[in-house]
């Protein structure tokens, strides 16, 4: 089989994790609404867990410490000025109809998504037994957060099919990502690291500023120890291919 097909089949397939979150809200909508909280702590988790623990240690290696973390802190107030822009055009009267929060998941997730699809196409190019390993632990460390994020769509505000819709698209761009370095890998390959800490960045705001603030408006002790074991426990799916494959 040609190579370019094996990476486009891949990449393809690490798409259609984006449905697995659909898959568990359109059976269980009602139950997701429900655990709003608790499906926000799993996402906290996730998303903090991908960019402590997978997305800046990548680029980190990729590059220095010194080259990636002022990327980090670009990212942080990129997607803050881009949220500022968001509330201003989709928000009157402080009034919003779906959550700003919304599209910056989903701009985050396109982003994180098309250097998934590079990073899989790499190992390909460099050795196809490197690219299978490589594409089954990106696709088992996307479905927590992909769960994560199609239930975030709903909470805040958007429709589920409009949802689902959104959340694939912006995972299709694992596609253009891999099919674009097969055409140019070596003229993007340095670019990578600059681009995990932009994304790092934009998580972290994600889960700090707009997700957390959530999490107060219940201060019962049990259902903040709930919250603390599903923020641990979204964090802890994300990384658990690293210590399966390796």
């Amino acid at each position: 089989m040609p190579l370019f097909l094996i990476i486009f089949i891949a990449s393809f397939l690490e798409s259609l994790v984006a449905f697995v979150g659909g898959a568990l809200a359109i059976f269980n909508e009602e139950k997701v609404r429900r655990a709003a909280h608790f499906v926000v702590s799993f996402a906290i988790g996730a998303l903090l867990g991908v960019s402590l623990l997978e997305l800046i240690p990548e680029a980190i290696k990729m590059s220095s410490v010194e080259a990636v973390f002022p990327w980090v802190f670009g990212g942080i107030l990129l997607f803050f000025i881009l949220e500022k822009f968001l509330f201003w055009y989709h928000c009157h009267g402080g009034v919003c109809p779906v959550h700003t929060y919304t599209y910056l998941i989903l701009w985050g997730d396109f982003l994180h998504n098309f250097i998934d699809g590079v990073i899989m196409a790499l190992a390909f190019l460099a050795d196809i037994k490197l690219g299978i390993i490589t594409s089954v632990a990106v696709i088992f460390h996307e479905i927590p957060q992909e769960i994560g994020d199609f239930s975030l769509l709903m909470h805040g505000g958007f429709p589920r099919a409009r949802a689902l819709w959104f959340n694939f698209l912006s995972a299709s761009s694992v596609m253009i990502g891999a099919v674009l370095t097969y055409l140019f890998g070596n003229t993007l390959e340095p670019f990578l690291p600059f681009g995990l800490a932009l994304i790092a960045g934009n998580f972290i705001y994600l889960a700090s500023t707009d997700l957390m603030p959530e999490l107060h408006e219940s201060t019962g002790f049990s259902h903040s120890i709930a919250q603390i074991l599903f923020i641990i426990i979204g964090a802890l799916l994300v990384i658990a291919p690293e210590f399966i494959f390796g």
